[in-house]
C-alpha cells in the first residue's frame, strides 16, 4: 500500500494567460475575471511568459496557451510552462490530429478552439473545474505499481492530489483513515478483495455526494459495466481509453457530485 499524498502544497489562485492577440487576451481575462475572483496575470511574447514564469511560477495553477505564438509558431511557450511544471490548457486557431497529438503527448489539461464570446463558457468551466480540483483528493487502486502510476499522472494532471492502494482491502482502509477522499479509480481485478467489492463496501460508507467511483477493467463493457453501476459506481471505462475521455468523466463525476451537495446543503438549511 502507498498512501503517501503528492506533495501539491498550498492552494494555487493565479491564472496566466499566454497569448499574442491584445483581442483575444482582454476577453480571455474579462470573462475569467467576470466569473471568478482569481488574479490573472498576461504575456504576449515567449520572452514575456518567461519573465512571468520566473517570478510567479509557485502562484501559478494553470496556463492558458496560445499554441501559435507570432515568436513562438511551434508550441515552445507550452514546452516552457511544462518546464516550470505549470498545469497548461491549450488555446488554438485550429485543431487537427496533429494538434490533438500533441496536446494529448504533452500531457495538457485540455485543449480548446479560440474563437468567440460563445466558445468562452466551456474554457471558464474546465478553468474552474481544475480550480477547484487542486483541493480535492483521488485514491488509484490497482495491484500493479505500473498501473497505479499512469493514471496517477492523469489525475494530477488535472490538478487532484493523489493516494494510492495496492489492494481492495487496502483502499477500505485508506479511505478509513482519509475521509477527505472525494474520487476512487479502481481496477476491476485484483488479488484478494476485487474492484466490485470495494465499490460496494465503499458506497455502503459513502453516498453518491460524498464519494464519486470510477471502475477500470481489460475484461471490456457491456455487463461488467452494468454490475460496477449497480455495485455504486459512478461510471465504467474500459482500457485501454483515451486520456481525454478519462479526464472528461473524471470532471463530469465530480462536477455532478458538487451539485448534489449544493442540492443537500440547500435542503438541509431549509429543514
Amino acid at each position: 500500500m502507498d498512501d503517501q499524498k503528492n506533495s501539491a502544497g498550498p492552494e494555487k489562485k493565479t491564472i496566466l494567460i499566454i497569448e499574442d492577440s491584445a483581442f483575444q487576451s482582454k476577453l480571455i481575462r474579462r470573462h475569467v475575471q467576470l466569473t471568478t475572483d482569481l488574479p490573472v496575470l498576461e504575456a504576449h511574447t515567449l520572452a514575456e511568459a518567461e519573465a512571468v514564469l520566473q517570478e510567479y511560477s509557485e502562484e501559478i495553477f494553470l496556463a492558458l496557451v496560445d499554441l501559435n505564438l507570432e515568436d513562438a509558431p511551434d508550441g515552445q511557450a507550452l514546452d516552457l510552462c511544462l518546464k516550470w511544471q505549470v498545469p497548461s490548457m491549450v488555446l488554438t486557431a485550429r485543431l487537427d490530429e496533429q494538434v490533438r497529438e500533441k496536446c494529448l503527448h504533452q500531457h495538457v489539461v485540455d485543449y480548446f478552439i479560440k474563437g468567440s464570446i460563445a466558445d468562452m463558457d466551456p474554457l471558464l468551466a474546465a478553468v474552474e473545474r481544475v480550480y477547484k480540483n487542486q483541493s480535492l483528493t483521488a485514491l488509484v487502486v490497482d495491484d500493479s505499481h505500473t498501473q497505479r502510476a499512469a493514471v496517477r499522472k492523469l489525475l494530477e494532471v488535472q490538478r487532484l492530489n493523489v493516494l494510492e492502494a495496492d489492494s481492495g482491502e487496502a483502499a477500505l482502509t485508506v479511505l478509513e483513515e482519509h475521509p477527505e477522499i472525494r474520487l476512487v479509480v479502481t481496477d476491476f481485478h485484483m488479488p484478494g478483495m476485487g474492484g466490485l467489492e470495494l465499490v460496494r463496501q465503499a458506497r455502503a460508507k459513502r453516498r453518491l455526494d460524498e464519494l464519486s467511483i470510477i471502475g477500470l477493467s481489460s475484461a471490456g463493457s457491456g455487463p461488467l459495466t452494468a454490475r460496477f453501476l449497480k455495485n455504486g459506481a459512478n461510471d465504467f471505462l474500459t482500457k485501454p481509453f483515451e486520456n481525454e475521455e478519462f479526464y472528461w468523466r473524471i470532471n463530469q463525476s465530480l462536477t455532478t457530485q458538487d451539485l448534489m451537495r449544493t442540492m443537500r446543503d440547500i435542503r438541509q438549511q431549509h429543514e
